[in-house]
């Protein structure tokens, strides 16, 4: 479809709704951008029809397990890849359909799943990151609130006396002070000349009263790597699957001949024994790296009468995986001491 139909099929039910306003009167906001957003993804529809037949996912419900015998080793971890769709995304599905529009938009692949079970990497570690910011309140809103900001820690020396007058003081020379310093920065290192003045006067320094500002958690990541040695031609194959599998989950999908991206799987990772280790929430694989010369020049075996294709005789795999919630004390709900 040329780009100016494209365009036209979007505009048209705009340009109707415009009409229709201008002859009815007033119309609320929230049901004027309502009807607007109904409108357009009613003429949207149109565009996003599948990507041709639909395809089965090569691995679903595969277990994929390396090295053979990794159940005699009884510490392992395992990575479970799940469709990027709830109930949620059912339910816009649903409000969609009902004006017409997007559920039209398929997927040309059916996810279903797999999983893939390792040895528990060599090194395996995790943080927690809260994220804290320390901006400089200035000379005014500092005298205002950092006493109170102290008496949220527990120190209350500087200063003593928290009452009105003596805080109303202190803001007005925490005024005073801030004015005079911004002025003097508006010439040429005038605010450097106002401190060094300050400095030669009378042996202080404004006190730029910064403060601990809790700005929210990060996302963890954790990354997990492994050097993969082949025992035979079976256990090739599995690494050779595995490499794919993460490879296939790890990556998006055209929809509507590549106007929008599907969003690739997330994976539920779980340790066999994890009593004294960690959890790890819902992620995405956002990093997959592969070497397949682990020693440093190539090196290939085959089968021991020397037939099949040759296949690296170690891989290293690394994967980085993104967690999609923040760790919060509702998700750690630590167990009763003991």
């Amino acid at each position: 479809m040329a780009l100016g139909t494209v365009f036209g099929v979007i505009a048209k039910p705009i340009r109707a709704l415009a009409a229709r306003r201008a002859g009815a009167g007033t119309v609320s906001r929230a049901a004027g951008v309502g009807a607007l957003v109904g409108a357009g993804l009613v003429g949207f529809a149109g565009l996003l029809g599948g990507n041709g037949n639909s395809r089965a996912d090569p691995f679903s419900g595969a277990n994929l397990t390396f090295p053979d015998d990794l159940a005699n080793n009884d510490h392992w971890i395992s990575f479970e890849a799940q469709e990027t769709t709830g109930q949620a995304v059912s339910s816009l599905k649903n409000l969609v359909s009902s004006l017409g529009g997007l559920a039209n938009m398929k997927s040309s692949m059916t996810i279903s799943g797999g999983s893939v079970f390792l040895p528990m990497p060599s090194n395996l570690s995790t943080d927690y990151n809260p994220d804290y910011t320390t901006p400089d309140l200035g000379p005014a809103a500092g005298m205002a609130l950092k006493p109170f900001d102290r008496a949220i820690y527990g120190n209350k020396d500087i200063p003593r006396d928290t009452s009105a007058g003596v805080l109303a003081t202190g803001v007005a020379g925490g005024i005073g002070v801030q004015s005079l310093q911004t002025l003097a920065g508006r010439a040429p290192g005038g605010e450097v000349a106002f401190k060094a003045g300050l400095k030669v006067a009378t042996g202080a320094a404004v006190n730029p009263h910064k403060i601990v500002l809790f700005t929210g958690v990060n996302f963890r990541e954790h990354t997990f790597s492994w050097r993969l040695s082949p025992k035979n031609r079976q256990e090739s194959d599995t690494i050779r699957n595995i490499i794919d599998f993460f490879k296939f989950y790890s990556h998006p999908e055209y929809l509507a001949s590549g106007l929008f991206f599907k969003y690739p799987e997330f994976f539920n990772i779980r340790f066999h024994h994890p009593d004294y280790l960690f959890t790890i929430r819902p992620s995405v694989c956002k990093d997959v790296k592969i070497n397949y010369h682990t020693q440093g020049y190539p090196a290939y075996v085959r089968n021991a009468d020397g037939s099949g294709a040759p296949a690296p005789a170690e891989i290293e795999l690394t994967l980085t995986f993104l967690e999609t919630e923040i760790v919060t004390k509702n998700s750690l709900n630590p167990p009763a001491t003991k």
